[in-house]
Order: structure tokens, then C-alpha cells, then sequence
């Protein structure tokens, strides 16, 4: 069945006049009464009632609208969202995060930048945990995340672009007799309250630390949060204690001090694609990724 010969029905169903209906749909009014009369041929009964001073639907006519209304929504819901998905394919980014200020610093400077360069790339931003992310790119709904290589070094689809390397730091309130301290060991975290992440949000090494402090400090209070930003957040408010990669924050240092710790531990933060070689607009990004020069900063 013609879907323009539908939508012309649907529109006389609200006008109930040909004329109307004809100026609307921009076409000829025998155009409209020739779209009717192929519907009720293929349907076999009549659709309208017809006199010199009016029209009106038929039973069959409402039935077939109330069916034919909530049909012609999906089809044209389905429409747009195959479109946006088929342009997100040819001319699109998805990019994973956890939310870090790292990420929140540092990813708006970056993706203008690249938006000078390739205007036409529409860009979309996904907020997960870490888990979540690795099985969104798996399932390709993003073409890269952002994430350490602890956390995808088992997994073989994925290649890892180093960034930035580092060590572990706590991050300390400034009201705090520890903010004083050039370098902190596990233990000085006794007493202490300690913010730590859920699992969920903990890549392996971060998880191993965490591990480590609570076994070496039995005194310790804990509290956890889903993200490194809550995380962050509180400890500005002076409510305990954090520990997190160093180049994992870019917030303010004006409430803290990012101290580092006596803890071994390779660290690299990057993104990671799936193999094989990452699309064209992809690799581009990434290739910006690795010239910007605020990394250390």
C-alpha cells in the first residue's frame, strides 16, 4: 500500500474535506480522491461517507485510521532514527568517558580544536562506568573510550593509544594536618576518612590500591562513591581523603593537595579502538589526541 496514499488518508481524516486536504498536502483534489479510491480498492470496502454537504468516516474507516495513525508515527519515527544512525556511521564520533575532570578539562579543548578541522563531524559524548564503556565499544555504540590500559590489557579487540603516563597521588583537604606531608605512605591514611571508588568504577590497578590500603589500615573509615568527580567533589568539601591517578584530575588545587603516595604502580591513561584499524574519523581524532600539548599540564 502507497505510505503518501496512507498520509492522505489520515489528513482527510482530520479535515474531512477534499479541498482542504488537497491545499495541505500541496496536490490537486483529484489527485486526493484518486489516493482514496486506490486504498479502498486494495481494502475493498469504502473508507468515507460522501454526500453533496459533507463527509464522514465510515466504521471501517475509524478503525482503519486509529490503526493506520499509530503506523504512519512509527514509520516515520523509524525514518529519522535510521537516518541519524546512518549519518552517526558516515560522519560521526562517539567518544566513552567516565567523566573524570580530566576528561571534562582538557576534552573541550580538544574537540574544538578538531572541529576546526572537520566541521562536519558531528560528535557525541557517552558518560559510563568503565565497564560499561569496554562493552559499548565492543559492541561498537562508540568508536573510542578513554580509560587506563590496566583495565583493557586482557582484553585482545582492543588497541590502546598511550597518553600520559603516571603514579598514584591522594588527593588531601588543605584544612588537612596530611596536606603538609611531600609524600604519604598507606599507613598515614589511618584515622583517616578515605574516599574510595565502587568497583564498578575501579579499573584493576585502582581497585589492587584500594585493597592494599584498607588490609594496611584497619583504623580506616571508608566511604564510597560511583565516580572520580563525586569523588573529587567531596573532597573539596573537606569530607575525607581520595587517591586516584595523578593526571586523572584537573580540578582546582585551591581546596587540596594532590600528594604523591609510596605505592608502586605503572600507570598509562589513553583510549582504546577496536581492532582492526579504527575508521578514518577515528583516527584522525586520535592523531590530534596524541599532538595536543596540555597533557602534562
Amino acid at each position: 500500500m502507497n505510505i503518501d496514499h496512507l498520509k492522505i488518508f489520515i489528513n482527510l481524516t482530520e479535515t474531512l474535506n477534499f479541498s482542504q486536504t488537497a491545499k495541505t498536502m500541496n496536490i490537486s483534489q483529484s489527485a486526493v480522491s484518486q489516493a482514496i479510491k486506490s486504498i479502498e480498492n486494495e481494502l475493498g470496502f469504502d473508507l468515507f461517507k460522501r454526500t453533496k454537504r459533507q463527509v464522514n468516516l465510515t466504521k471501517g474507516g475509524e478503525a482503519f485510521s486509529k490503526r493506520m495513525t499509530i503506523m504512519l508515527s512509527n514509520f516515520d519515527k523509524a525514518v529519522i532514527d535510521s537516518r541519524e544512525i546512518s549519518q552517526r556511521e558516515r560522519s560521526a564520533l562517539t567518544i566513552g568517558t567516565t567523566g573524570t575532570t580530566f576528561e571534562a578539562h582538557l576534552l573541550p579543548l580538544i574537540i574544538k580544536d578538531f572541529r576546526l578541522n572537520y566541521p562536519d563531524v558531528k560528535i557525541y559524548l557517552e558518560y559510563f562506568s568503565h565497564n560499561q564503556l569496554k562493552q559499548h565499544l565492543l559492541n561498537q555504540e562508540c568508536d573510542l573510550i578513554f580509560t587506563t590500559i590496566d583495565d583493557i590489557q586482557a582484553e585482545k579487540a582492543f588497541n590502546f593509544t598511550p597518553l600520559v603516563t603516571g603514579y598514584f597521588c591522594a588527593l588531601v583537604p588543605k584544612t588537612n594536618p596530611l596536606s603538609r606531608q611531600p609524600r604519604l605512605t598507606l599507613s598515614d591514611f589511618g584515622h583517616q576518612n578515605l574516599i574510595l571508588l565502587n568497583d564498578d568504577w575501579c579499573p584493576p590497578q585502582q581497585l589492587k590500591l584500594q585493597t592494599t590500603i584498607k588490609a594496611t589500615c584497619t583504623t580506616l573509615e571508608t566511604t564510597y562513591v560511583d565516580n572520580v568527580a563525586v569523588a573529587n567533589t567531596m573532597v573539596e568539601a573537606g569530607l575525607g581523603i581520595t587517591v586516584m591517578p595523578n593526571f586523572i584530575n584537573c580540578s582546582s588545587k585551591n581546596l587540596f593537595t594532590a600528594i604523591p603516595l609510596d605505592y608502586h604502580a605503572t600507570l598509562a591513561y589513553g583510549t582504546a579502538t577496536l581492532i582492526p584499524t579504527p575508521t578514518t574519523t577515528t583516527a584522525r581524532f586520535i592523531k590530534q589526541l596524541a599532538a595536543f600539548d596540555g597533557w602534562s599540564k
